[in-house]
């Protein structure tokens, strides 16, 4: 796709978060009854997601972006495929670790990162067995475990220490999990402790402990999922370096919002929607902790921001977004340098580049905000890689304005 500085101006909707929605739906599972999600994300992971709880004997109706759950059926049968999604994964042992029949779960992937999570599981007292000593897919899961007490390390992807809170939903009793630092998944956890609260749950977490009251019982809900504000970081940024965007969705007291103002970009909320109009945009240190996926957005935002940013606190356990989004900001002109958890970002002029193919969709989600505000025409090989993160997002963009050499559906 060869993209070309285009002028940005129009209103699209905001994304619908995935992480809330596989939440609600592991939750809304669990819950005797029957819950309802509105404007879910309803995508290759999500239906990946379903299909697993349906083996687990959770019933599903789609319709548009709305999901039917009927739930509290808990009869596993055959294999349940986790496919390659280490959230899927995660959640669909969460859910089996409340359930007394023993769950085999698959995964396709044999990355090690598992092996710590389902170890926080068993010291819950959940049995875990495979071949090579738990390491190995697939495994059986079988509880309720007896513990009330785990620990987990804060520096596994966030899905696998976020999903442990819902590991002993369906015990009623309290459960304390222990985070060792470093502990990245603030933003995944809020998301976490919203979704819990909808289903009558109670959540805490500070200072690396996580508590999950076991006083309420978990019941079915209507639920409407909370929009991805790290996502809507993108097409703002867009609008705030060339015209202006608007994002309709609850955004407006998000920390995507609150990081967009600290640059000083026009912001105005208005209702259900937050527009992003161009500015001039001013120079800070920048806390990603609360929006790491949100870090190559920033970014290019930090190229056009008066004496440059610095964007700290940005790393993501499991997902490395830093050097790619470095490289793509260097072969655009941008001497932008990483550091331990972060970038320094200096102010420059982008200019377009081949920039051929890009291996994750949130850096080509950026690498496109970037093109359409630099002088010159920029290709990417591969534009497609975004809508595995944000389904939609090209055709978002070409309502806003976005210019090409070629057309995409």
């Amino acid at each position: 796709m060869i993209i070309s500085e285009s002028e940005i101006d129009g209103a699209i909707p905001a994304t619908p978060s995935r992480w809330h929605t596989q939440l609600c739906l592991a939750l809304a599972s669990m819950a005797f009854g029957r819950s309802r999600l509105e404007r879910a994300a309803v995508d290759d992971v999500t239906i990946g997601l379903m299909k697993g709880l349906e083996s687990m004997g959770a019933a599903f109706s789609v319709s548009g972006g709305d999901v039917a759950v009927e739930g509290g059926l808990f009869h596993p049968r055959g294999e349940i495929d986790a496919g390659i999604h280490s959230s899927n994964l995660a959640l669909l042992c969460a859910v089996a670790s409340n359930l007394p029949r023993p769950s085999r779960i698959s995964f396709e992937s044999r990355r090690g990162e598992a092996y710590p999570f389902l170890n926080a599981l068993m010291a819950l007292g959940v049995s875990v067995s495979s071949k090579n000593r738990g390491r190995d897919p697939p495994w059986v899961i079988k509880g309720p475990g007896r513990s009330g007490r785990t620990h987990v390390a804060g520096d596994l992807p966030p899905a696998y220490v976020c999903s442990l809170p819902l590991a002993s939903v369906m015990r009623m009793r309290d459960v304390e999990i222990t985070v060792s630092p470093p502990d990245r998944s603030t933003s995944s956890m809020g998301v976490a402790q919203d979704a819990m609260a909808r289903f009558g749950l109670g959540m805490s977490f500070s200072e690396g402990r996580v508590r999950v009251s076991g006083s309420e019982p978990l019941r079915p809900a209507t639920v409407k999922v909370r929009d991805d504000h790290e996502l809507a970081c993108y097409p703002l940024v867009a609008g705030a370096l060339c015209g202006r965007a608007t994002v309709r969705g609850d955004l407006a007291h998000e920390a995507g919002v609150g990081a967009l103002r600290s640059f000083q970009v026009d912001i105005e909320s208005s209702g259900d929607s937050v527009t992003a109009r161009a500015s001039a945009i001013e120079g800070l240190d920048v806390d990603m902790s609360h929006l790491p996926r949100a870090f190559p957005a920033l970014a290019v935002l930090s190229a056009r921001a008066r004496g440059g940013a610095r964007l700290h606190s940005a790393l993501l356990p499991g997902r490395d977004l830093i050097t790619p989004t470095v490289k793509m900001l260097r072969r655009m002109g941008c001497p932008a340098r990483a550091t331990g958890d972060g970038a320094h970002i200096p102010r420059c002029d982008l200019q377009g580049a081949e920039l051929g193919e890009i291996d994750d969709p949130l850096v080509c989600m950026a690498a496109i905000i970037a093109a359409v505000s630099s002088e010159g025409d920029t290709s990417i090989s591969n534009p497609g890689i975004c809508e595995e993160e944000c389904p939609g997002f090209l055709r978002h963009m070409g309502l806003l304005g976005m210019r090409t050499g070629e057309r995409w559906p």
